[in-house]
Parts: structure tokens; C-alpha cells; sequence
């Protein structure tokens, strides 16, 4: 028998029987249903129709003064909630299911003793999720508890998940922002480091030409190859110390241009003089054209200088003897292009997204033992799209590479820091 009074639990187990295993395993455990009716013999007539599932668990509550006080204390997966209680109104406790946070997801079929479309709309209206005629038809109580369960289940996994999220989220800020302080205290020092290095490194290859020129006559063969190694070694390493100050400048956003009219055509003519010395040792063709008449563009010529110094330089450097390099210049009216292909060994495609990275090399040597780096594109990039352009390549392994950029003629406003 149902025993009678303010609260009682009753739980109905039956191994013999069950509607369905599988809808409790998923949900890990029972379901606990808090039915609040004032009748007792509503309560057995229900607890009797969920009998066949032995994984529903039913607590009735017989006094709605009690109802909410119960339901937080038991936390159900469903409420079963009879709107008609000899002590308070129960639209009046399903409403005040709602104010308490843990409720506030429960699902909530309220019972009612006739179907009244007004009394639906007002039970909606104050947070049920379903309404119910007693007495109900088993089979579709059964399945709109395991309907409302399910979505119950489903709204706490994706809130939870979602919590889950936000952490991550948080942690993945946090984390950033400890990276990008040490990314900046990592700038500084490497910058300070860079900045210490040069002027000895500088004194150095002073030092290493004075006696290359001025102590030739007193120094043997394997006393000038030293000479020589020590001039060019300290070299790369000046160079690579540039390098460094570079992109230390470029990766604390400080890389500042000094904009002024530049004719390009003219700065390209320079750059390829500068090398034709290391080109003519390998017999190479630097071949050259422009439009005749090419705007001047607003260009930091010094850095823009770097960029061609650089793409020239690697040209040659990855040319085999007795190529030709072609820069050329191209102008369609809001833009000018600028290309270098060489006719070299060419860069196997899964190296071509290393190249603009800092120290990314391809696995490609050089074809005279000449050093790299691996800085001077990724400062030439950073360069270029300072200035608002773009850089590009082309390359196919076996007949050269083509390196190229954009340059805008009238920059809106030039980029002063990156």
C-alpha cells in the first residue's frame, strides 16, 4: 500500500520486467520522478503504470506547501505536477519550481483533471514543459517521461559542455597571454643580445680586412686562407645578427617606415649592380625590364632595398652556373608587381610554406656554399606587407623558382608599425 502523508518514497524494482535497459544505461543510473499530488491514490495508479520499467525511481509528495522544498532537496529528472491542491494553487508551485536554480531545467508535465485549452496556455506560461489529462494513458506517459528525461539529459550535457568551453576558452587566454609576454621579454633580450654582438663582431671583420689587404706580403697561403675565414665567417654572423634585430624589431610590432618618393625601376638597377660581382663568378645573366614610364611609388627605399637585395641574392645563390635570373616590373595601374626567377634547382612543394617563417629553410642548398639565415624572407614579407603589398612564389623542382611581391601605388595610409 501507498503510505499516506507529507512525504513518502516509493521505489518499484521488478528484474523480471522492463520497457526498455538501454534508455536508463545511457542516462548512467535511474530515473527519479517527483510526483506531487494531494491523492494517494493517484500516486499508486502512477507509480503502477511506470512499473514495467524497474529503472524509474517515484517520490510523492501529498502536500504542495511541501513540493518545493522536496524537489530541491531530491533534485528529480521530472517533476509530475497535479494542478489542482486543497493548499496552494499548482500553476502557483510550478512557477515556483522556476525560481530556483536548480529547478530551472526540470522538466515539468503538469496533471489536470480536464483538457482546458486556458489552463494549458496559463500552465506554458508559467514553465511547465507538458500537460497531461488524468488519468493519463500509460503508454504515453511512459514515453513523454523518457521524452522529457532525455531532452532533460541532453540540455544538462551541452551545459556542461558548454562550461567546459568557457574554461578552455579562459585557460586558452591565459595561456596566450603568458606566451606573448614571454614572446616580448624574449624580443628584448634577443634584441639586447643582437645589439652587444655587433660593434665586436664589427671590430672583427675590421680587423680580418686590415691584415687581408695590408699584411698580404708578410702572410703565407694558409695564413691568409685563416684571414679569409675569419672575414667571412664574421660576416654571415654580422649579417645574422642583423637578421636577428630585424625580425626582433618586426615581432615587437615596431618596425617603423621612413616613406618617401621612390622610383622603383632606378632601385631595382642598384640592387642587381650589388650583384653582379657574386653572379658573375657564377656566370649568371641578370636580365632586367621595366615599364618606361613608372610612377614613383611611397616606398622606405632603404627596406624595399633589403627585400630586393634579399630575392636577388638567393636567385643567384640558388642558380646553377651559366642561368639566367629575370627581374622584372610590371604596373596595372593601382598596383606594381616586381618578380625574380631564377632558373635553379626549384623547391619541393611541401618546403614552400616554410620559407616565410623565421629560420624556415628548404631542403635545397645553396650551389656555391653560400649561407643563409633562414631570416631574410620572413623579414622581406613582414617588409612588403608593412608597405601594403604582398609577397608570392612559384617554384618547380628540376627548373627554378619565381619570387615575387606587390607594391600599391597610393597607399591610403602607410603602415608606420606592425
Amino acid at each position: 500500500m501507498l503510505i499516506a502523508g507529507e512525504f513518502a518514497t516509493i521505489t518499484r524494482r521488478n528484474p523480471t520486467m522492463s520497457f526498455t535497459n538501454s534508455f536508463h544505461d545511457e542516462h548512467q543510473g535511474s530515473t527519479m520522478i517527483l510526483l506531487v499530488d494531494d491523492q494517494a491514490v493517484v500516486g499508486e495508479f502512477i507509480r503502477r503504470m511506470l512499473s514495467d520499467d524497474p529503472g524509474i525511481d517515484i517520490h510523492f509528495c501529498s502536500e504542495g506547501k511541501n513540493a518545493i522544498k522536496t524537489a530541491r532537496r531530491l533534485s528529480p529528472h521530472l517533476i509530475l505536477q497535479d494542478l489542482v491542491m486543497p493548499d496552494v494553487d499548482g500553476l502557483d508551485i510550478v512557477a515556483e519550481y522556476r525560481k530556483h536554480l536548480s529547478l530551472q531545467e526540470t522538466p515539468i508535465v503538469v496533471l489536470s483533471g480536464k483538457e482546458d485549452p486556458a489552463i494549458k496556455k496559463k500552465a506554458f506560461e508559467a514553465g511547465a514543459n507538458d500537460y497531461l489529462v488524468k488519468p493519463p494513458d500509460p503508454i504515453e506517459l511512459l514515453a513523454r517521461v523518457k521524452y522529457h528525461v532525455a531532452a532533460y539529459h541532453t540540455r544538462l550535457r551541452l551545459r556542461n559542455a558548454l562550461a567546459s568551453l568557457r574554461e578552455s576558452q579562459r585557460q586558452l587566454l591565459d595561456r596566450n597571454a603568458a606566451l606573448e609576454s614571454l614572446n616580448e621579454q624574449k624580443n628584448r633580450l634577443l634584441g639586447m643580445a643582437a645589439h652587444d654582438m655587433r660593434n665586436p663582431l664589427g671590430v672583427i671583420m675590421a680587423y680580418s680586412d686590415f691584415l687581408e689587404t695590408e699584411a698580404a706580403s708578410v702572410l703565407d697561403p694558409t695564413q691568409m686562407e685563416f684571414v679569409n675565414t675569419i672575414k667571412t665567417t664574421s660576416e654571415f654572423m654580422l649579417n645574422m645578427i642583423n637578421d636577428l634585430l630585424d625580425v626582433s624589431t618586426i615581432e615587437s610590432g615596431q618596425l617603423r617606415l621612413s616613406l618617401s618618393p621612390v622610383n622603383l625601376s632606378e632601385l631595382v638597377r642598384h640592387n642587381l649592380n650589388l650583384n653582379r660581382v657574386l653572379a658573375h663568378q657564377k656566370q649568371i645573366d641578370l636580365l632586367f625590364s621595366s615599364p618606361p614610364e613608372l610612377p614613383d611609388l611611397l616606398l622606405d627605399k632603404a627596406k624595399i632595398e633589403q627585400v630586393l637585395n634579399n630575392l636577388i641574392g638567393n636567385a643567384v645563390k640558388y642558380s646553377h652556373a651559366n642561368t639566367k635570373v629575370t627581374v622584372e616590373i610590371f604596373f596595372d595601374g593601382s598596383m606594381v608587381h616586381v618578380s625574380v626567377a631564377d632558373q635553379g634547382q626549384g623547391i619541393p612543394q611541401e618546403d614552400l610554406t616554410k620559407l616565410f617563417k623565421p629560420f624556415g629553410k628548404a631542403n635545397v642548398r645553396t650551389t656555391g656554399g653560400e649561407q643563409s639565415t633562414g631570416l631574410g624572407l620572413a623579414i622581406a614579407r613582414k617588409i612588403v606587407e608593412g608597405h601594403g603589398g604582398r609577397m608570392y612564389v612559384k617554384s618547380t623542382v628540376g627548373e627554378g623558382s619565381t619570387f615575387s611581391f606587390t607594391l600599391p601605388v597610393a597607399p591610403a595610409t602607410p603602415c608606420s608599425e606592425l
